[in-house]
């Protein structure tokens, strides 16, 4: 089965949903969008359930802060058996918006969701000289926010699972009908040959839709790489040290918390005796990656000793 659709912490979901009318009486924020989001989740045979987005005008406040947390490149959820994760996330606030005067005079308003965010709508109903944040940043500090100002809060979808071109015509129809899935996507991802017609009614075309996604398994086969071949030059890119310092890092304090997996991480890349990685070669100063301590050693504590049966 497909993924559950705006689906939150499931012990509360009440935290990220609940009524409109009860989150404006706590909180010094319109509502002026609320949906479904569009294209966020995982791509797959069954895809994964999509998020969920407000936007919230803020109304009737004295000092109110927000941030960002978690909305920039970044995965929470990987998809499974040829499945895609998740879209990854991005942040959208506005500030000295001109929404206060543009409701006075009747002019149109950023109104509904951001349904798809390369092709900016919200923009065109602000003030041109409004001080507008968009953009793929992970995270923020606090950022002070005026009466009109505009901030977008948008949940993650869930990840997909199988190959999205074994998906169901009639299941991608269905998502585009239901602004569920952008049709740039449709396109790329499942190989949709659709149509749609006067009244903006979308209809998948199961035959050519066949006949595009052989196309598309010749066209992976044509850009494949044998998996030996992959492992040679991916042996070489370990012993070249040729990755982001940031997962050099992982792998670096990993080593130096485990002789065993250094062992079998080097034997399984069959890597020379003399190859190694070190924190104290990256340059990246880490609280704790120098002074260890053993446990056992402080006060009142007793250590559990696993072992392996």
């Amino acid at each position: 089965k497909d993924g559950l659709n705006h689906a939150a912490a499931i012990w509360n979901p009440e935290g990220d949903m609940g009524d409109i009318e009860i989150w404006e009486m706590a909180e010094p924020l319109l509502y002026l969008g609320r949906n479904v989001k569009a294209n966020s989740g995982g791509y797959g045979k069954y895809r994964g359930g999509c998020g969920f987005e407000t936007l919230r005008m803020v109304w009737n406040a004295q000092d109110w802060t927000m941030f960002f947390m978690g909305n920039g490149y970044m995965n929470s959820d990987w998809g499974m058996m040829g499945g895609y994760p998740s879209a990854t996330g991005y942040r959208f606030e506005a500030h000295k918006t001109g929404l206060e005067q543009r409701i006075v005079v009747g002019d149109s308003l950023p109104l509904g969701g951001d349904l798809d965010p390369t092709r900016p709508d919200y923009e065109r109903h602000i003030d041109a000289t409004a001080v507008v944040k968009r953009d793929k940043q992970c995270m923020t500090t606090e950022d002070c926010y005026d009466n009109h100002d505009l901030y977008l809060n948008y949940l993650r979808g869930g990840p997909g699972f199988g190959d999205p071109i074994d998906r169901e015509p009639k299941a991608i129809e269905k998502d585009l009908n239901e602004k569920f899935l952008l049709p740039e996507y449709a396109q790329k991802v499942y190989g949709a040959v659709f149509t749609q017609d006067a009244k903006g009614v979308f209809g998948v075309d199961a035959v050519k839709t066949a006949a595009r996604r052989a196309e598309m398994r010749k066209e992976r086969l044509a850009r494949a790489l044998p998996t030996r071949e992959w492992m040679k030059e991916e042996r070489e890119r370990i012993i070249n040290k040729h990755a982001a310092v940031q997962v050099q890092h992982m792998f670096a304090t990993s080593f130096a918390l485990s002789e065993k997996f250094t062992k079998q991480f080097k034997d399984f890349w069959s890597l020379p005796a003399e190859w190694q990685l070190l924190e104290d070669d990256l340059g990246v100063p880490t609280y704790g990656s120098k002074h260890r301590m053993d446990l056992s050693l402080m006060p009142d504590v007793t250590t559990v000793v696993q072992v392996e049966e």
